[in-house]
């Protein structure tokens, strides 16, 4: 699995479909959600695999790349939304409460909507992530994070937009352009 399979994998309509039914909300609102807030989800990831957290976030990932994401309908079900919020709000850090109300208001929810698509799309992140960096650790976990970003824009632009070009309309699906400006910000 590549960085574009693990965004194509989260914001697949089986993962749109699972979060929904967990989180208790329309799928449309976990696309504008999800759209809003992976670059602050991947940033915040990046912050973890290079920060003086590294190593327990190192474990967390092997913890989690253990959950069988092959079948994310019975993933979503057994989706443990209290861990969920507890990874948020470590990839989000102390800035949690102000980000989470930038996603809510870029996605046109309300906090609580917001925060239960965090808590049930976070647990399928890291066990994405996990799956991806097995074996990784300390500056080869940071380099996979700065390189799920940095060196795979194009592809990963081109699938969330709903196509392989970057070039596709922005409306081709809720949220694409907020996430393209979040990706791009992250890149300066």
């Amino acid at each position: 699995m590549d960085a574009s399979s693990i965004l194509s994998t989260l914001l697949s309509s089986s993962s749109i479909k699972g979060i929904s039914k967990a989180a208790g909300t329309s799928t449309a609102n976990v696309t504008s959600v999800l759209s809003a807030a992976v670059p602050s989800l991947l940033q915040g990831a990046s912050k973890q695999a290079s920060g003086s957290t590294a190593a327990s976030f190192a474990q967390a990932l092997t913890d989690h790349a253990q959950a069988d994401t092959s079948n994310l309908t019975s993933f979503f079900k057994n989706a443990d939304l209290t861990d969920g919020s507890k990874i948020v709000s470590h990839l989000l850090g102390a800035k949690a409460n102000s980000t989470t109300t930038s996603i809510s208001k870029a996605a046109g929810t309300d906090s609580a909507t917001t925060k239960s698509v965090l808590s049930a799309a976070a647990p399928l992140l890291m066990s994405l992530l996990g799956q991806q960096s097995s074996g990784s650790s300390g500056n080869a976990l940071s380099s996979l994070m700065s390189g799920l970003v940095s060196n795979n824009l194009g592809s990963i632009v081109g699938n969330l937009l709903g196509g392989g070009s970057s070039s596709s309309s922005s409306s081709s699906k809720p949220g694409a352009s907020s996430l393209l400006n979040g990706l791009m910000g992250m890149l300066k």
